[in-house]
């Protein structure tokens, strides 16, 4: 009888402590998906409770908006799934009373950041998030010898309410040779960055000129001489 006992209390320990670690895990989890903001480019699955016919699987576009039935495009860029499903809700109102809407990140796709100009690999390089524009410059390979680190082009884009394009001229020089981290910027997905070439003489080409120039203006003397 006090095996059993025994045993029970351990089982009951042992089933305790499992259920802490299982509520712990599920409120991570949770606020993982909480925390999360959408970008341009995640694949997004919508669910309608009761309207199966309008579940789907949607891409975010470009512009941080998704293409629904019914209502059109929706802006859930920079929003958490649950802040989005509350938007599409509202906006199902007009179609449904008190429609209960769903929206689960499926999987971000692969994302990108475009790198053109003055570097050893243009085109797109694999997003992930934290980096900056130095990094990004490095996985294209890094700087040519002819390219002008001092007014490096970056544009950026951001969806918080309506999509806007930001231009920006960085000194990436500056921020390699004196550690100023104040413009190397994180990027997001679909950003670009362009590394200008770097104003050289080419005196090669300059002293062709000269030297055509001299040839004619001697050719010129010549003929006025012959001409007296």
């Amino acid at each position: 009888m006090k095996k059993f006992i025994v045993l029970l209390s351990i089982f009951s320990f042992l089933s305790a402590t499992n259920l802490d670690l299982l509520c712990v895990l599920t409120a991570q989890t949770k606020s993982g998906e909480d925390t999360y903001r959408i970008e341009p480019g995640d694949l997004l699955e919508v669910v309608i409770l009761g309207e199966e016919e309008l579940a789907r699987s949607l891409m975010v576009m470009h512009n941080g908006t998704i293409s629904f039935p019914l209502v059109g495009e929706v802006k859930v860029a920079g929003l958490t799934t649950d802040q989005a499903s509350a938007v599409l809700a509202q906006r199902l109102e007009k179609y449904f009373i008190h429609p209960v809407v769903s929206i689960i990140l499926q999987s971000p796709t692969l994302p990108y950041v475009s790198v053109f100009g003055e570097v050893l690999r243009q085109g797109a390089v694999e997003y992930q998030r934290g980096l900056k524009v130095t990094d990004y410059i490095a996985l294209a390979g890094g700087p040519t010898p002819a390219a002008n680190l001092g007014s490096v082009r970056v544009v950026r884009f951001q969806y918080g309410g309506v999509a806007a394009k930001n231009v920006h001229n960085i000194n990436v020089a500056r921020i390699l040779r004196e550690g100023d981290i104040t413009y190397n910027y994180e990027l997001k997905s679909g950003d670009w960055i362009y590394v200008p070439r770097r104003f050289t003489i080419n005196w090669s080409t300059i002293l062709s000129t000269l030297t055509l120039a001299a040839t004619l203006l001697n050719l010129y003397i010549t003929y006025d001489r012959l001409n007296e």
